[in-house]
This record gives C-alpha cells, structure tokens and sequence, in this order.
C-alpha cells in the first residue's frame, strides 16, 4: 500500500477509493501548487548513510518499502539528527493545524518512520514543512501514533478490497479544495440517495463545487489533405501545400477529432497518447469511424457492474428513464419553436406526453424500442414542418442516415456525429465501456452506451442546433451537393457546423434535478458518471435531463 494513498484514506476514504483503486487524477490550482513546492525535493539529492553512522547528512526523494508492513512511499527528506537517528520531513503546501500535524500529515510521517525503522534506522521525531506558513513543525514520535498509522493502513486495506466507493463526505468543507470534487459529486450524490432531502425542500441550495466551464477544448481538423503534427508542445495543422494553418498548445487540449482525409505523424500521436488525449476520426460526413487512446482507465470496477446490469432490471431501469427524458425533450422542443404557426399541433404535443409515460412504464427493452419508434413517427414529420418552414429547400423527406438524402438528414448526420464522440468520450472518462450498452444492442464497432447517453442530448443539442442554424441563415441550401442518393455539407459548411456546435456546447443550462448553471459539455459528464454510479448500486434512480 502507498503511504502516500493511506493519507488519502485519513483525508477521506472515498479519495482514496477514487485514486487508488479506480485510478482517477484530476489536477487543479492546489495539486499544480503543491507540485511547485515540491519541486526541489522530488529531485532526488544528498547522500545516505547507514544506520550505524552518526554524522550529520540528508537525503531527498528517498524510496523505501517493506514487505513485513506491507508498505511502500517516497519521503521528501531524510535528516540525521546527530545523536544517531533519522527524521523523515514531508514538504506539504498549506499551513498547519494551529502549530501541530494535520491527522493525515501524522499517519503519514508515521508510516514513512517505520519504513525507516525496517531499514534499521532510529527514529525519534518526525517533521512537515508547511510552505504557507514558511514553518516546520516538529512531533516526538510515540506508540499512540504508530497505532493510529498501523490503523489507518488497516483501514484503507479493507477499503481497498470492496466492491464499492465509500459514500461521499457531507458538508466538508475539504470538498472545495479536492481536485476529485467534479468526480466525487458528493452533494449531487447525497441529494439523490435523499440523504440531504430534508435541507432541500426546507431551502437549502446544493453547493456547486466544480467549476461551470472547462478549461480544455477540442480540436477538430476538417482541411482535407492537411496533417496534425507536433512541433513542441504544440499540435500544429499543415496544409497540403506545406503552410501552418493553426497551432494550439497541447496543455489547452481536450481532445481531437480529424474529419475525412486528414493526416497524423507518429510524434504527434505519441504526443497526443503520452498526455491521455484522445484522437477521434470522422469520415468527411460526419460519421464517428473510432479513435486512438492510451490505456489509462483502470476503472475495473465500473464495467464489472455495466456487464452486470447491461441484460438486467437496472439496465431496463436506466434506458426508461433515458429514452423517457428523450421524449420529453423532443417535446419540449417542438413546443418553443411552433412560434403562432400550426406546424406543431397540440395533438402532436399530447402524445409526446402520453409516449413518455410509455417509456417510463416499458417492461421490456422490445416494448421501449416500439415507444421510442411510435415517438419519431410523430416528432420528425413535425420537425419537418418547422425546418422547411422558410425554405422549402429544408424540409425533410423523413430520417435517413446511411446516407442522408436531404440537407436537414446530412446537417443532423454531421451534428450527431460529434455528439457521439462527445458521449463517447463522457463514459470513458467514467470507465464505461463505451461499447456496451443498456438499451442500445451490441453490434461491432458501434459504441452502443455513447448512443445510450446521448438519446436524451439529441434534442437539445443537435437537433437545436441544426435548426438554429437554418432559422439563423447560417447555411443556405448552396451549402450542400450531392452525390447520387447522398446529401453533404461543402467543406465551409463544415466548418460553420463545428463552430455552431461547440456554441451550444458552451452555453449554460440549468440542472433540472440540481437547479445550478452547468454547461451543456459538463452536463454529459454529470449524467455519464451518475448513470456509472446507477449501474453500480450506489444511486436507486437515474437523474433525468429534461428541460422546460
């Protein structure tokens, strides 16, 4: 066990689940801060002596373990201390806890002094530096604490080898500062087990503890014929004719996505893998052919449940409420958007209601196909209406994909095409096998659980955004061509629909179920990780996504 993962434990268990057992890390300003404090004494220095000396020396960056503890870390630095014995001192960023160790502070040192003890070191006293403060503070090392720190490995043992996270912390302040708050979502959690129930019907808000915005984007190539190669730290994007058309830093990078004829070096997909950025390929079209990622998801765990429930009551479970919250978006669409006109009718509105409630009641996956089905025979003619509603040339001769053979079916083709890479890439970061679904069948190649998380996100998104986008004039029927049966956007149109889509991405939706600002790229991230949590046990209902 890492010392370093029982101060997690003390900290709190459900981090310690999240980093050592799952695998998950997510910088912010007090781990990057931290790191910059340690950057003097993660370089390993000094010189080591044996227990027998008695000079005075220091080691930094010193690795011990010991099979007899079970124990293994890095101290920050070895002092000797004259008389013979040896201080471990760990570099912490922070301040103190009023002149004393913080408890995880103090089973850590503990634990890194017996790992010098089982290297026949003498060990009377233990140090941490607290950078804030510019102070060290010194504690003698006792039994009480060596029973605490024995203790606190024990625990995390047997958090280690269960088959669920601890349940998240409850009105911690240390929630605020966790770089794994976004993650954890400890209030999102505990308002839906309705353990904080009560605090929300009498007023109380739930804290948003996550930021509202990424400070990563995504890159996407759509130049056919240009390559993606790395030149530093940064991904630049070359013309056929060898000019630099963009350069982005790495650092500012959530992932990529190369549209048709669009090239790759081998550094820059080695660039792009050592950073655990994902690169995502697209036909010219639109349609997600796959991607390129490095293996770091470990979340085991995860898709041990998924596989569970994906044939199961609580994979029927999640795809009622997924497909029901469908519904009811597609309504809710249609009704903001009749405007005085009767290309919606109040019929069409009143069986939209009526399949909801279907869905919601479906006691098979086969009955829930044929709800969602009896949904798009009523809602696309509608959509149809509301497309073509200024320009016959917008109107839909129905929904067809493979191929689109009108320009809303090549507009909505190119835009659920994102979306998908989006959900794709929300239930990999939770460790969901993007494959497998709980609604969707398996079929090779298809990435069934992204299709299942995104049913609800159709509307809202792409579909809002295509008729946005023809309301708006943002593209006219010039931007299309066609080739034989198939429909596509020009290349110009392309890129017009990319800009148009990351927009919606960015705007700001409020959470039905938590009432905060969230943006609709954070939102699929939310929903993806609760589905996890759902699928997992830890959750009794799925959240729902509908809007008003």
């Amino acid at each position: 066990m890492p010392v370093r993962m029982v101060n997690a434990h003390v900290f709190c268990p459900r981090l310690f689940w999240l980093e050592h057992v799952e695998g998950l890390f997510e910088d912010n300003e007090h781990t990057l801060q931290g790191q910059h404090v340690h950057r003097r004494v993660d370089q390993p220095g000094g010189c080591v002596e044996g227990p027998e000396g008695e000079g005075a020396w220091h080691a930094r960056s010193l690795w011990l373990s010991s099979v007899e503890l079970g124990l293994t870390g890095k101290v920050d630095l070895v002092e000797a201390q004259g008389d013979g014995s040896v201080m471990p001192v760990d570099t912490k960023k922070g301040v103190s806890c009023q002149g004393s160790l913080w408890a995880p502070d103090r089973v850590q040192l503990s634990l890194q002094a017996l790992l010098l003890r089982a290297a026949g070191y003498r060990v009377a006293s233990v140090g941490a530096w607290y950078h804030e403060e510019r102070r060290r503070v010194v504690e003698p090392l006792t039994e009480a604490m060596i029973e605490e720190a024995l203790g606190a490995r024990d625990a995390s043992r047997v958090t280690s080898a269960g088959d669920r996270a601890p349940p998240p912390l409850v009105g911690s302040s240390k929630c605020f500062g966790c770089s794994l708050n976004a993650i954890c979502l400890p209030d999102e959690t505990h308002h839906l087990q309705e353990v904080i129930a009560a605090e929300a019907e009498a007023g109380g808000a739930l804290r948003r503890v996550f930021a509202p915005r990424e400070e990563t984007l995504p890159l996407h190539v759509v130049e056919q014929g240009a390559t993606l190669r790395l030149k530093g730290e940064e991904l630049q994007v070359v013309s056929r004719g060898g000019e630099t058309l963009h350069s982005v830093g790495m650092g500012t990078l959530s992932h990529v996505s190369l549209y048709g004829q669009v090239h790759v070096t081998g550094p820059a997909l080695r660039g792009l893998m050592d950073r655990g950025l994902a690169l995502y390929f697209f036909s010219s079209s639109g349609w997600y052919r796959g991607r390129t990622q490095s293996t770091s998801n470990r979340q085991v765990q995860v898709r041990m449940a998924q596989f569970r429930a994906a044939e199961g009551d609580v994979g029927l479970g999640a795809a009622r409420v997924l497909i029901a919250d469908k519904i009811s978006n597609v309504r809710t669409l249609l009704r903001r958007n009749r405007g005085e006109s009767e290309a919606v009718s109040e019929s069409v509105l009143r069986e939209l209601q009526r399949l909801k409630g279907a869905a919601l009641r479906a006691e098979r996956r086969e009955q829930l196909l044929g709800v969602e089905g009896q949904a798009a025979s009523v809602s696309w003619p509608a959509f149809s209406r509301l497309t073509g509603r200024d320009d016959e040339a917008f109107a839909m001769r129905g929904r067809t994909r493979r191929p689109p053979r009108d320009r809303v079916n090549a507009l909505l083709s190119f835009l659920y095409g994102m979306l998908t890479r989006d959900c794709a890439h929300a239930v990999e970061s939770v460790g969901l096998d993007p494959f497998l679904g709980v609604y969707h069948t398996a079929h090779h190649g298809r990435p069934s659980m992204a299709l299942d998380l995104m049913e609800p996100f159709r509307p809202l998104v792409a579909d809002s955004v295509a008729l946005g986008m023809i309301r708006r004039q943002e593209v006219s029927a010039a931007d299309f061509t066609e080739a034989g049966q198939q429909v596509l956007l020009k290349p110009h149109a392309r890129r017009a629909v990319v800009r148009a889509y990351e927009r919606r991405m960015d705007e700001m939706v409020t959470h039905p179920v938590f009432g905060y600002p969230i943006t609709y790229r954070r939102v699929l991230y939310v929903q993806a990780r609760l589905l996890a949590r759902f699928l997992q046990g830890e959750l009794s209902e799925l959240a729902s996504f509908r809007t008003r």
